[in-house]
Parts: structure tokens; sequence; C-alpha cells
């Protein structure tokens, strides 16, 4: 019988709302626009996540890449086919990514606490509270 650990962090609220899933945590910044559509795959050759999918994910990673067209549109298409993430943990917020995220209303926190980082893993259950400035991790 495994017993389950809940762990909370604050964070700072970059955009509203709240979002929950499973982790995904990348090494590499993201550009939305290099996933697949139809099932959220991250189709960037050599790309931490590649061949993983964002969808229904709290996606966990350093940072955006790209122009604001092909982020929005990257962010746009996979909100069409319902294969966006849950919710988004940034470690460095850039404007492009950030103005995209806005206008899609997808869940978005930066400056979680230090610890977070040394307990988090993938497939970990996170809750993200943008709202509430807090960052729940399951684990277990």
């Amino acid at each position: 019988m495994s017993v389950s650990k809940t762990l909370s962090f604050k964070c700072h609220k970059i955009t509203r709302g709240s979002g929950e899933g499973k982790a995904l945590i990348s090494s590499d910044n993201i550009c939305f626009s290099l996933t697949d559509p139809e099932t959220g795959v991250v189709i960037e050759k050599n790309h931490a996540l590649e061949g993983q999918s964002v969808a229904d994910k709290v996606v966990i990673f350093p940072g955006g890449k790209g122009s604001s067209v092909v982020q929005g549109a990257g962010l746009y298409y996979l909100m069409r086919r319902g294969t966006t993430p849950r919710a988004l943990i940034i470690q460095n917020p850039d404007t492009v990514l950030v103005a995209s995220v806005v206008m899609l209303d997808i869940p978005l926190v930066d400056q979680v606490e230090e610890a977070f980082y040394k307990q988090v893993e993938n497939d970990c259950y996170i809750k993200v509270d943008a709202d509430k400035e807090v960052v729940t991790l399951i684990k277990g």
C-alpha cells in the first residue's frame, strides 16, 4: 500500500486560473508550434520532450522560444484540438509566451519555491492555483 505525500509551495501568478495533471518536466525551452496539435506530442528534433505529449499535463520548463506568431499559433492549434497543457510552470517567463498564454487563458506561474524543484518528478500529480499563488505536489 503506497502512501501519498502532499506538499504545497508558494509561487507567483502570471496568468489567472487553475489546472491540474501529471507533471512533465523539460530541461529545454519550449516552442509550442513544434508540437503536433492532434496529440500534443513534441516533434522538435533533439528536444528533451521529443516524442512526449504536453496534452493534459502540467508542463514545467525553463522558458519559451520563438516569435509571438509561432508561440501563439502553436498554443492556439493545441487548444482547438483539446491537447493543451492544463497549466504551465516556467522559470524564466518571456513576453512572447506570456502574451500567448494570456490570450488563450492557460494558467501560468513562476517563482515557485526552490524546494519544489528538488521534489518534483515526471508523472507526479500537480495542482496549480495561480489565483491563490500555490502549487501543490502529490507524490506516491
